[in-house]
């Protein structure tokens, strides 16, 4: 189901841009132009950019956070690309989206960090914002903030560090992701988790553009293993109630 108008991704960058992270590393996307195609908050986080209509009861993808400063903003302040589809994240993603059978057009990319960071690497210090108690009290409303308007059925965590945040968020179903290791995502391949009156399912598979599926467990060791897995979680949110 879709809603008429990206009223709602307006809506949440609006209140995005009201989050101060001063002194946090991270450097907010407030008053940088949106590009065409790309995760949220730096595109609209959906595969037809601005002519995509916003799934309700669909899939949220969640990363970590957008990436390094540097990569996307030139010196003269705007945005380096304007497309990430063709990119290192989104390219391998929708691969293993086509094979899960999830529809790339019923997708919403965000970031548990929604912002920009500095520094040398793409990755980010992720262990240090799961601990940056100023951080996550403001990173987590935000979040509900997102789950409450597109109602997802299914949340796809890319990678360790986006499961950990979910585990910080639903401790008592996720709280095993908490640890911050990809065994800690063999030991709880999915659950459903519950928000107002609504479920969803959540998984976890290991990022995108990094080869790690194969330190995983069977039955979902390898990129065929996480298609299986992702495969199982949507069947499984597909069953839940609208």
């Amino acid at each position: 189901m879709r809603a008429d108008n990206l009223n709602e991704i307006e809506r949440l960058r609006e209140s995005l841009n009201r989050l101060d992270v001063a002194n946090t590393g991270l450097c907010s996307f407030k008053d940088l132009p949106i590009m065409d195609y790309g995760a949220f908050p730096g595109g609209n986080g959906l595969y037809d950019g601005i002519q995509a209509r916003v799934p309700i009861r669909g899939t949220l993808i969640l990363g970590s956070n957008f990436g390094l400063r540097s990569e996307f903003v030139g010196v003269d302040g705007k945005l380096v690309k304007l497309d990430e589809r063709g990119g290192r994240t989104w390219t391998p993603l929708l691969k293993i989206l086509k094979c899960s059978q999830i529809n790339k057009e019923d997708f919403f990319f965000t970031n548990a960090w929604p912002f920009l960071h500095h520094g040398k690497s793409n990755l980010g210090p992720v262990d240090k914002w799961l601990n940056n108690a100023a951080l996550m009290k403001m990173c987590r409303p935000f979040f509900e903030q997102t789950v409450t308007a597109l109602r997802p059925k299914l949340i796809v965590a890319l990678g360790k560090g986006p499961a950990a945040f979910l585990g910080h968020f639903w401790p008592e179903s996720l709280g095993k992701w908490k640890g911050y290791t990809i065994p800690c995502l063999d030991d709880l391949p999915m659950e459903t988790v519950r928000f107002l009156d609504q479920e969803a399912v959540c998984v976890a598979i290991t990022h995108p553009s990094v080869p790690n599926s194969w330190r995983r467990r069977p039955p979902y060791r390898h990129r065929c293993g996480e298609v299986r897995l992702l495969s199982e979680a949507r069947l499984k949110s597909e069953s839940l109630s609208t």
